[in-house]
């Protein structure tokens, strides 16, 4: 069981590296942030989120248990429109980029989506069963 969770961790970085490229490009950045993929169910639970952007940090965090990798790159994609507005000066307030229909939610939901899509047409693969 374990080689089997590494060889899917193994994978799963594969397909975040190729996406950061993507994310880089899409969103115009010169820098990326540091990002941590977290492979535990609980930390989801806890969180009651899949990840986060942590603006004092520069980090992104992304739980990985369970999940599909296009979902996993759909809240990476998210958490890199939230690390780009941090980085424009337009984060002013951190508490609030988390909740439900703010502007910041809304920004990150619309551009991960688009992300996401133009991703997927160049990497039509990513959409194939995972197990």
């Amino acid at each position: 069981m374990i080689l089997e969770d590494m060889a899917r961790e193994q994978n799963v970085q594969k397909h975040v590296d190729n996406f950061m490229d993507h994310a880089k490009d899409y969103l115009g950045l010169q820098e990326l942030p540091k990002v941590e993929l977290v492979n535990d169910r609980r930390v989801a639970q806890e969180n009651a989120s899949f990840g986060a952007y942590y603006p004092g940090e520069k980090t992104i965090k992304v739980n990985i248990a369970g999940r599909h990798p296009v979902d996993i790159l759909r809240t990476l994609a998210h958490e890199m429109v939230h690390y780009k507005q941090d980085l424009d000066g337009n984060l002013e307030d951190v508490a609030m980029a988390g909740e439900t229909g703010s502007s910041y939610e809304n920004e990150a939901n619309s551009e991960a989506g688009i992300m996401m899509r133009n991703y997927g047409r160049t990497r039509p693969s990513i959409y194939e069963n995972y197990k």
